[in-house]
């Protein structure tokens, strides 16, 4: 890249690699003089005064051109980057609480039939001229006159027509354009509504990126005020019977997907500029400036902290070479379907002894009561796998249980493997578990809830069932009751939970749904025979915050912890609900929904509380009700425990060695010389081990313990 725009008396202005590879950079017009760059391989931040570009906003790039908005004159215009001629565009119109959105152009700048569609964030006209017009030209749409609704930013030219992100009646939505007929002044437009997949969650932002002749259109979910990233969904517009919709996909391919402020595109992956195929980059600022990658192929999200500390992202925007622009083994055990997912396996090494002192012995020979006091030392997988060393061995299976076993995070790849992926934190290993369930899924798969090696799973809006992932042993609910206009009622539940093991005579499933303002409860319950689920409602004169978490049983009630620190509790014998006046809360305000997880755990019959956010600056609060005084107790240590917490469950065990005590487990990984490692806050130190540079873990998981009781 070269030109005048970036040179001053022979001297290149912006950072040495810029161009070789995609960069993030931000203008920020009359706020600050200099240009922000941003390089995500080596994350490190330069700030650099370029004379052209200073006073200016940047509103889009295509290709070798870029288009400015100088914010005082309101002068807009083209810039080619290689040979800084500019075209000019009529001067840039203002609006009383405007807002810009993207913009796109239907042919290159230096082209007779360019014309530049400008989409108005939260309104509900566009603006569109070319360079050869006079003035912009307002084209209201008049389909908002009778539904509410406005645009919510991003757009793209797709076979002609402008496809636009909007908002109608509390629903997403694409409207599409047609584009010879806009540039006249006229509005030909059709609606594609979005279906739910994410039910708990609303869609935080969303994009449109054009990918080798098709379009896809990506969500991004998040909790509350966008600052737990829960979500990430990908689809495609499709045809049928001359009606256009969006279809779910789990790849795209040989391609990577960047999306930056209302942008977003596509370029082949290439990994020696760290781009990775099938995967998803894109930027947000949640408890910090984060770069994502959300990978399609086993659906686990990474970031990375950027040392971006500027404001808003919401013009920063992806820069790629002009170049690329233009050219636009596992090994399986024999128990079950356990395959190991690491390139390493425990192998056995045969050494010959020069000696004739060493007798050999068949495996088979040895005495089978000693090969069972062998299953309290051996982990999980190893007990697993003893009964299949030998045939007299295979005897042994009924001693699985007393066998070690800690919490492991279970989580979901892409349906097409077929199978759940297990993480043990303390080796530091992965296998992979192949389940009828997921054969037999056709929709989202979400994890819900573990206890008593059962894991509650969603597929869909609308599909609840529970399975034992280690029988395959599956309870399907029944579907959530009908809502008038005679529609399946959609999976709202904040929190779920079940009494004991669904073998247990006394099984019965509570669902728990709160209002976000605190003013109504809903308790949902099942028992095995009924073909419906039953209803509580509930108008509390004391409101209760909800966060999003399981709750707990304790003494034949479910405790439930709100995002102030609250309790809630549920009498399901005498169906009654109470908030309760003690304890007091822990926060004086309330914190907004989705800033911090909040998680509500039994310990010896004790209940403790654990808050904590995404940002590694600010320490996790673990308190204790003290059950005398009914008060909040701050725990600095504890003891010989290890906490594993994910976005919805958590567990508390008696650590099974020393080193492992005192932590507490989250659902990431970090990174490590030859493995994944399970990253866990210290309470004795208040940091997080590994480093939190580089992060990544599953979007949809769970902790759960195993229960090695093969009869339940």
């Amino acid at each position: 890249m070269a030109g005048g725009m970036i040179c001053q008396k022979g001297r290149n202005l912006l950072p040495h690699s810029f161009g070789s590879r995609p960069w993030l950079f931000q203008m920020h017009g009359s706020k600050k003089q200099t240009c922000s760059f941003l390089d995500p391989i080596n994350n490190s931040l330069e700030e650099r005064i370029l004379p052209k570009l200073q006073g200016k906003e940047c509103l889009g790039c295509y290709g070798e051109w870029v288009l400015l908005l100088d914010e005082v004159t309101r002068e807009c215009f083209f810039l080619s980057i290689i040979s800084s001629s500019k075209i000019y565009l009529p001067p840039f119109p203002g609006f009383p609480d405007f807002f810009l959105g993207s913009v796109s152009i239907t042919s290159p700048p230096n082209t007779s039939n360019c014309n530049v569609i400008l989409v108005c964030s939260k309104k509900t006209f566009l603006l569109v001229c070319s360079p050869d017009r006079k003035k912009w030209t307002k084209v209201p749409l008049k389909y908002f006159n009778k539904n509410v609704g406005s645009l919510q930013g991003p757009s793209v030219i797709h076979n002609e027509r402008l496809f636009v992100s909007a908002n109608m009646n509390g629903m997403d939505v694409t409207l599409v354009i047609d584009v010879a007929l806009l540039v006249r002044g006229g509005v030909k437009m059709t609606v594609i509504e979005h279906l739910r997949v994410c039910p708990v969650t609303n869609a935080w932002c969303s994009y449109l990126v054009k990918c080798a002749g098709n379009l896809f259109s990506i969500f991004v979910h998040a909790y509350g005020h966008g600052q737990m990233i829960t979500h990430v969904e990908v689809r495609r517009l499709e045809l049928s019977c001359n009606e256009m919709h969006w279809r779910r996909v789990q790849d795209i391919g040989n391609h990577a997907f960047f999306l930056a402020g209302l942008c977003g595109r596509s370029l082949p992956a290439n990994k020696a500029w760290g781009a990775q195929r099938n995967c998803i980059y894109f930027v947000m600022n949640c408890s910090g400036a984060k770069l994502y990658k959300f990978c399609l192929e086993d659906q686990a999200l990474g970031f990375t902290f950027l040392p971006y500390t500027n404001g808003g992202l919401n013009r920063l925007q992806w820069a790629f070479p002009i170049k690329m622009m233009q050219t636009v083994e596992e090994v399986v055990f024999n128990s079950s379907d356990v395959v190991r997912s690491t390139e390493t396996d425990s192998t056995v090494i045969n050494q010959e002894d020069e000696t004739d002192s060493v007798i050999s012995r068949r495996w088979d020979e040895l005495p089978i009561e000693l090969v069972e006091l062998l299953f309290p030392r051996l982990s999980l997988v190893d007990c697993l796998r003893l009964p299949s060393v030998c045939k007299g061995w295979s005897k042994t299976s009924s001693f699985i249980w007393k066998g070690r076993v800690w919490p492991w995070l279970m989580h979901l790849p892409n349906l097409k493997y077929r199978s759940f992926k297990f993480f043990d934190p303390f080796n530091c290993e992965e296998y992979t578990l192949k389940s009828d369930a997921v054969l037999v899924a056709r929709d989202h798969l979400a994890l819900r809830y573990s206890k008593d090696g059962w894991v509650v799973i969603t597929e869909g809006n609308k599909r609840v069932f529970l399975l034992n992932p280690f029988t395959s042993q599956v309870i399907n609910l029944p579907p959530l009751p009908l809502l008038p206009p005679l529609l399946l009622r959609d999976y709202i539940f904040n929190g779920i939970s079940f009494t004991s093991a669904p073998t247990s005579p006394d099984f019965v499933v509570y669902g728990f749904y709160f209002q976000v303002c605190g003013e109504f409860v809903e308790i949902s319950s099942w028992r095995p025979g009924e073909e419906e689920w039953r209803f509580l409602q509930f108008w509390p004169s004391i409101p209760f915050f909800p966060s999003s978490n399981n709750p707990v049983l304790l003494h034949g009630e479910f405790y439930c912890l709100g995002r102030k620190g609250e309790l809630g509790v549920f009498n399901p014998e005498l169906e009654t609900w109470n908030v309760l006046c003690k304890p007091e809360p822990i926060h004086l305000t309330e914190p907004h929904y989705g800033n911090e997880y909040c998680h509500l755990l039994e310990l010896d019959g004790d209940l403790i509380s654990v808050f904590r956010t995404d940002d590694i600056r600010t320490p996790i609060s673990v308190f204790k009700l003290d059950q005398s005084e009914k008060a909040w107790e701050k725990l600095e240590h504890l003891g010989d425990v290890t906490f594993f917490v994910d976005r919805r469950n958590s567990i508390a065990i008696t650590s099974p060695e020393k080193k492992y005590a005192n932590r507490i487990y989250v659902p990431w990984f970090g990174d490590g010389m030859n493995s994944k490692k399970g990253i866990f806050y210290c309470m004795e130190d208040n940091k997080y081990h590994p480093s939190m540079h580089r992060v990544e873990g599953p979007v949809t998981c769970v902790w759960m313990q195993p229960n090695l009781h093969l009869h339940n």
